[in-house]
């Protein structure tokens, strides 16, 4: 039997496409990039190690805001790689997914499905013909050289036309630092990775810097979160750090964007209580060795005067059940939001008013 939703498909040729370039792209922390839609500083290319130029070319966090009266959302799409995981569907890895504004809240309405290097996809058909305001995010663990959306013929297609979720000067954008988690590993689709469902909670736009394995403190990358005026910077890079490399790292790391952001929000996020740990005793110990130097590092700064930083302690951010990860580390979209939720305890202070 045929669902409805496909009885009748449009073809790539029917549509009418607008580069997202005409549009608003959101999510990009710098303006001059290593690639057009990357995630770090083109000056400070000669600094950064070859694994987060190679993580930095993939479009985790950007996303597109546009306002159509068509009753039709399609995209079309070019990546950088083609990547596959074995632990992450393809949808999050190299698709987008589609998010309407509906009474005040951002509602997910379709995700476009990635089938080769250059794809092409329908978010969601049937609509009333009415003026609409969405937002559709990028890949998480791939980079896209291009992105059209596409729309009926006789349709509108712009920017967006209210101040949800937009940039803006008056609602700086939330910076999170991090990790293979913080990048988005492993949600099913872009729109689950943890900064964007913040984002859209708090209406507000946010900048996603993590790189999959190599969250470690780099200082080049303290000197790009410097480049971004942000309204708060939220560390979560613990699982990507030992409890060694943060005595050598961390407390220049840290001051060094303290310093330069004096009435900026730091908050430093210890490692969460990842389920396997209830039986791998020795990786246990490691983390809460790691946590005990973070905690020290902390009441340091503290100490030293550093009083725009706050700790947000792990033991509860993922809840008690351990069904929150797919391979005890990496979140799933339950993981991803237990812990957003979380985090938003701490940064409910940046909701609208």
């Amino acid at each position: 039997m045929l669902h409805p939703f496909y009885a009748n498909a449009q073809k790539q040729e029917e549509m009418k496409f607008v580069n997202v370039d005409d549009l608003m792209i959101i999510g990009k922390g710098f303006q001059e990039s290593h690639v057009k839609y990357g995630r770090v500083p083109l000056s400070l290319m000669p600094e950064l190690r070859k694994e987060l130029l190679s993580l930095g070319a993939n479009s985790a966090g950007l996303a597109v805001r546009f306002n159509s009266n068509s009753s039709v959302i399609s995209v079309r799409w070019k990546l950088l790689e083609d990547v596959s995981m074995n632990h992450m569907p393809d949808t999050g890895i190299k698709g987008l997914d589609l998010y309407v504004l509906d009474g005040g809240r951002w509602q997910y309405i379709g995700t476009a499905r990635p089938n080769a290097k250059e794809s092409f996809a329908v978010f969601v058909r049937n609509m009333t013909k009415q003026n609409r305001e969405f937002i559709a995010y990028f890949p998480l663990y791939d980079g896209v050289e291009s992105v059209e959306i596409g729309v009926e013929q006789d349709a509108q297609l712009r920017a967006p036309q209210n101040s949800r979720l937009v940039k803006s000067a008056n609602k700086k954008p939330l910076l999170f630092y991090g990790t293979s988690i913080t990048q988005g590993g492993c949600a099913s689709r872009p729109g689950m990775a943890y900064p964007s469902i913040i984002g859209r909670a708090l209406d507000r736009e946010t900048i996603n810097l993590g790189f999959s394995g190599n969250g470690k403190m780099d200082f080049a990358m303290a000197k790009a979160i410097n480049m971004v005026d942000a309204d708060a910077i939220i560390l979560d890079c613990l699982p990507n750090t030992t409890a060694q490399s943060l005595k050598d790292s961390a407390y220049r790391f840290i001051t060094h964007i303290a310093l330069a952001k004096p009435n900026v929000k730091i908050f430093m996020v210890e490692n969460a209580n990842f389920p396997y740990l209830i039986v791998d005793t020795v990786t246990k110990a490691a983390l809460e060795e790691e946590n005990q130097v973070w905690r020290e590092l902390y009441a340091r700064l503290l100490t030293e005067g550093f009083l725009n930083i706050e700790y947000i302690r792990g033991d509860n951010l993922l809840g008690e059940d351990g069904e929150t990860t797919v391979d005890g580390v990496h979140f799933t979209d339950l993981g991803f939001l237990r812990f957003a939720g979380s985090l938003m305890e701490y940064l409910k202070i940046y909701s609208p008013q």
